[in-house]
């Protein structure tokens, strides 16, 4: 099978934030969580399916129900290990083996860092159009999870438009959201014009729709009949939860990772009441509140050690971790920013992550895409520190040190443009490592208008595998006969 290349894990190199004990702690206070408080399903349909699977209705909470420690051990044992997300290019799939982190772009927010003016604005169609298409090129953006929402489409069309503009501009792996059955149905109608029918897209699903559930511990009705319907069509359904410490969860990470776990088993638990065929990503979206303002925060060191403290938890249950990577909370570029998302990106690819999001995060809810061409590097950075450095014979060039002897120099070998060439000294494209007397002479732009230079060049230059024109107008039938339903 030919798949896309991800960053190599280095199996010398894996943080551990949690001792196997603390690990089985938070563990052992999620089966608790599940067998004494539970978990509220909103749908009558997901409580019927989870009864008759073993769970119990909660004594004195409605729609709540509690599930045995046996029912979620088992359900554990039956995860999918071996996990494939397919693309429009078969060269893409991603195949998460264990042994690559593949980073990507994709907040789905509501609003845009304008490419021109620098301001906040709504996003648009054209936006998802350029996040995706840019992500197509970018090497370290590994499947296309909408930059940006659509917002200059009818309201009941979001959806649909903002995976239109996406599947028309990239060929990698999509994360597509649906609110609602409706939409769902109507999202699966395009993606199989794209597989070539239903059939096709039951073998080779270009889609996974993920959805959070309402933290603390509660699916609401559309979340559960959206993981329903998602999996009984054969597309792979990931529960993202997102508890903010404080808020929706505790102000610990301890007790955060433990809410956390039970939210996401609880997914597991019912997706299995359908299928335990279809893969499904350990993903987790902690995030904590600052007491000073009430806002959630994401840039901190405590985000990147429950980003690791979540590989830590994926790995114990055999499955695929899909964590939060590369935030800052500040609202303009500088140095915080930078620091801000080497901490939160390294940490947890230290850890081993396989997922890993925050390529094109930008500030007050919206995503940029200068910031995508920052992140991708960021993730060039982090792989050469995953990599490691070699040491054999000829790393070490003893016979080179023996024949420069003393006071010598080393320019004119062949082992040090050999070495340079393999890639022992990582050149950057776009970090600035001029001296001050050439950066002086030659003018200095700041990293941002660096960054947009970039964008514009790919943009112009870039151009992603196109759609057959008979599956366009396809998808275009299903857009018309979804406006007819959804558009009011």
């Amino acid at each position: 099978m030919l798949v896309m290349k991800g960053i190599k894990l280095n199996p010398n190199i894996r943080l551990r934030v949690m001792t196997d004990d603390q690990l089985e702690t938070i563990h052992e206070a999620s089966l608790r969580i599940l067998e004494r408080t539970g978990v509220r399903f909103d749908s009558e349909e997901a409580r019927k399916r989870l009864l008759r699977a073993g769970g119990t209705n909660h004594p004195t909470r409605k729609r709540v129900v509690t599930f045995p420690r046996a029912m979620a051990e088992d359900s554990i044992g039956k995860v999918t290990h071996h996990n494939v997300y397919y693309a429009r290019d078969r060269k893409l799939d991603i195949d998460y083996d264990g042994e690559h982190m593949f980073p990507y772009a994709g907040n789905g927010d509501p609003k845009m860092i304008d490419l021109d003016t620098g301001s906040v604005r709504p996003s648009t169609f054209e936006d998802v159009e350029m996040g995706a298409r840019l992500g197509d090129a970018l090497e370290n953006n590994h499947y296309s999870s909408s930059l940006v929402m659509a917002n200059d489409v009818p309201p009941g069309l979001v959806v649909l438009k903002t995976f239109e503009a996406m599947v028309k501009n990239t060929s990698k792996p999509m994360a597509v959201y649906a609110p609602d059955k409706a939409n769902l149905d109507f999202l699966t109608k395009m993606a199989a014009c794209v597989a070539g029918g239903v059939e096709e897209l039951r073998k080779r699903p270009l889609i996974s729709i993920s959805g959070s559930p309402s933290s603390p511990l509660t699916y609401g009705e559309n979340n559960c009949d959206v993981l329903l319907r998602s999996v009984e069509n054969g597309i792979p359904f990931q529960p993202v939860p997102c508890p903010i410490c404080g808020e929706t969860g505790p102000m610990s990470i301890g007790g955060a990772l433990a809410q956390q776990n039970a939210e996401v088993l609880g997914g597991l638990m019912l997706i299995q009441t359908v299928t335990t065929k279809l893969p499904m990503l350990y993903s987790g979206r902690v995030c904590f509140m600052d007491p000073r303002t009430g806002r959630d925060i994401w840039g901190i060191p405590e985000e990147a050690l429950v980003s690791a403290g979540l590989v830590q938890l994926a790995r114990r249950y055999g499955m695929v971790s899909d964590v939060n990577g590369m935030s800052s909370d500040i609202t303009r570029w500088d140095m915080q920013m930078g620091l801000e998302f080497m901490m939160t990106g390294l940490v947890p690819a230290l850890a081993g992550a396989e997922s890993i999001s925050g390529v094109g995060g930008g500030w007050e809810g919206a995503s940029s895409l200068e910031m995508m061409v920052i992140g991708n590097e960021v993730f060039h950075d982090i792989s050469k520190l995953l990599q490691g450095f070699q040491v054999d014979d000829q790393t070490m060039g003893l016979d080179i040190i023996d024949k420069v002897g003393h006071m010598g120099g080393f320019l004119a070998e062949r082992h040090t443009m050999d070495n340079l060439r393999r890639g022992e000294l990582r050149i950057s494209s776009l970090w600035d490592k001029r001296t001050s007397g050439r950066a002086t002479k030659e003018g200095y732009k700041p990293i941002q208008e660096t960054a947009r230079d970039h964008v514009r060049k790919i943009l112009k230059e870039h151009t992603p595998e196109p759609l057959d024109r008979d599956v366009v107008r396809a998808m275009d039938a299903v857009v018309n006969e979804a406006a007819e339903t959804l558009v009011r």
